[in-house]
C-alpha cells in the first residue's frame, strides 16, 4: 500500500499526553495509518518530555513527520498558541488527541484544595482548553476528529478519588456537548474509556456493542470511518500489552 493509499495519508494530529502509554499507542497508530503527528506534554516536567520525545521518534520511525512541543495546560492562553504554532507547523490540524491524566488516589476527606483545583485543572480544564484550541483550526477545513481518552491501562473505578473521577465524567459531557454543536460542520468528538488490559478486546467497529476494542485500532477507526451517530460516544478500549497498574 502506498502512502497516498493509507487511511489516514495527508491527515495531521496532536497528541497531548503523548508520553503516555495511551498517547503513545494512538500516536504510532495514527502514524502508521499515514498522518503526521506533533506531540506534546501537558507539562514542563523533565520525565514527562522524555517520554514524549520517545514518541515522537516512534512516529518518526514510522516514516511520518513529527515534533513536539511542551504545554502547559492549565492555562488557556498557553494551551492556544502552542495548538497555533503546532497547527502552523503542521499545515493544519485534523486531529486532537487527548491522553493526559494525573493520577490521584485519596479519600475524599483527605484530598485538599490544591489537589482538587490541580485534579481539575489538569484532567478537566485542560481537555475544554485543548478542544477549544484545536476547534479554531478544524473550523477552517470543516472536519476534525477530537479523541478524549480517559483512565489508565489496569486501573479501576474504585481506586480514582473524587476529584479524577468528576473530570472524567466532565470528558464525558465536554465530548457530548461538542458533538451537539460541532457535528453539523464536520467534526466529531468521542471519548475512549481505557479498561483493564486483560479484559478481551474486539475489532472496532464491531456488532459487539460495549465490550473493549484495541486502542490502536479504535483510534484510527474514529479518526477516519466512524459513522455520525457514534458522535459523542464514550467506546471501551484496552491498550494491548499494557502492565497492569493497580491504584
Amino acid at each position: 500500500m502506498t502512502t497516498s493509499q493509507l487511511p489516514l495519508a495527508d491527515k495531521r494530529a496532536l497528541v497531548l499526553g503523548a508520553g503516555s502509554a495511551a498517547g503513545r499507542t494512538i500516536a504510532v497508530a495514527l502514524a502508521t495509518a499515514g498522518a503526521d503527528v506533533a506531540v506534546a506534554t501537558a507539562s514542563l516536567d523533565g520525565d514527562e518530555v522524555m517520554a514524549a520525545r520517545r514518541t515522537r521518534r516512534a512516529v518518526e520511525a514510522a516514516g511520518r513527520r513529527s515534533t513536539e512541543y511542551a504545554f502547559d495546560v492549565t492555562l488557556g492562553q498557553n494551551v492556544q498558541v502552542s495548538t497555533r504554532q503546532v497547527a502552523k507547523w503542521l499545515g493544519g490540524l485534523d486531529i486532537l488527541v487527548w491522553a493526559v491524566s494525573t493520577p490521584l488516589a485519596r479519600p475524599a476527606d483527605k484530598i485538599t484544595d490544591a489537589e482538587w483545583s490541580r485534579a481539575l485543572a489538569i484532567n478537566l480544564s485542560g481537555a475544554f482548553f485543548a478542544c477549544r484550541a484545536a476547534l479554531r483550526e478544524m473550523l477552517a477545513d470543516a472536519w476534525g476528529r477530537i479523541i478524549l481518552v480517559t483512565g489508565q491501562p489496569g486501573s479501576a473505578d474504585t481506586t480514582d478519588s473524587a476529584a479524577v473521577l468528576t473530570a472524567r465524567f466532565g470528558l464525558f459531557g465536554l465530548a457530548s456537548a461538542l458533538a451537539g454543536e460541532y457535528g453539523t460542520r464536520g467534526i466529531q468528538a468521542y471519548v475512549v474509556n481505557l479498561a483493564p488490559p486483560h479484559q478481551e478486546s474486539t475489532p472496532a467497529g464491531s456488532d459487539h456493542e460495549g465490550a473493549p476494542v484495541d486502542l490502536a485500532d479504535l483510534a484510527v477507526f474514529l479518526a477516519t470511518d466512524a459513522p455520525a451517530r457514534l458522535n459523542g460516544s464514550v467506546l471501551p478500549a484496552v491498550v494491548s500489552g499494557a502492565p497492569h497498574q493497580g491504584g
